[in-house]
């Protein structure tokens, strides 16, 4: 009797990167660096008044079981921006999901900008993603996530492809905002139904809590009027939460870097250059 072979076991990635400042001698200031695995942190001389922690991924992308975490904390008035050394690139997976896992944590009168740049889904793609953040009442909190469906400059259109994002920010012990996105397996870029992204294939939410964030709302959509491209603007108390959608990756991120440079008031890491 001929024995089957045991199933091939493929090698995955496994990283985790945390970062925690705190303030020291008047300034923000590193005090915690962990990394494993495939995933990197480095701080760079930042450009601007508030340091940066640019985040890598070493294996390259995510594919079917990797499984990657990463983790920012900043400590009572300390400030920190993080964001990505190039796009995540989910690639074709044979089976199960990638997993990427955030964790944020905002002390009191502190401030942390989540400005990761583009996770492009490739065809056959499949990534599980969590983003989890506790704030105090009274800090600050901007969080961007941009999703690239496949690849228009190589003719790419996604038919096998799937992602769900799931966040949850609590602020003081209390969840004031939750959202969950689903689309796929079945995708099929260019379709016009509202359902469907009305064609687009480059989306984006960008999420800012503080005291008094809702009071901002004119400015933001006074911002908003340059952008050539569909955007919305909504507020409740203490949060602004805007929607972006594009026909490809180039135009989002254009608009993306211009409301981001006008509405903090403080340059964008370096890595996020036009």
């Amino acid at each position: 009797m001929q024995m089957r072979p045991p199933p091939l076991r493929l090698q995955r990635a496994q990283g985790r990167a945390e970062v925690a400042m705190e303030v020291s001698r008047g300034a923000s200031r590193l005090r915690r660096l962990y990394q494993e695995g495939c995933a990197k942190a480095l701080l760079p001389r930042a450009h601007g008044p508030t340091p940066e922690a640019i985040l890598i991924n070493t294996s390259g992308g995510i594919t079917g079981g990797d499984r990657l975490a990463y983790a920012a904390a900043v400590g009572a008035r300390a400030e920190l921006t993080v964001t990505t050394q190039a796009a995540e690139r989910i690639y074709r997976s044979t089976g199960e999901a990638g997993t990427l896992d955030v964790t944020l944590s905002v002390g009191p009168g502190a401030r942390l900008d989540w400005l990761p740049q583009e996770t492009i889904l490739f065809e056959g793609g499949r990534l599980v993603r969590r983003l989890s953040a506790e704030m105090a009442e009274d800090a600050r909190l901007t969080l961007l996530e941009t999703v690239v469906l496949g690849r228009a400059a190589m003719g790419e259109t996604l038919r096998d492809a799937s992602i769900t994002d799931h966040w949850r920010i609590s602020r003081g012990g209390r969840l004031v905002h939750a959202e969950a996105l689903r689309l796929g397996p079945d995708i099929t870029v260019g379709s016009r139904g509202r359902a469907t992204l009305g064609g687009a294939r480059a989306f984006a939410t960008l999420v800012h809590l503080a005291p008094g964030a809702e009071d901002r709302l004119g400015e933001v959509r006074a911002l908003l009027a340059g952008v050539d491209l569909q955007a919305a603007a909504s507020a409740k108390p203490g949060i602004l939460i805007l929607r972006f959608l594009a026909p490809d990756a180039a135009p989002l991120r254009e608009a993306l870097f211009r409301l981001l440079m006008g509405f903090r008031g403080t340059p964008l890491p370096r890595v996020w250059s036009l």
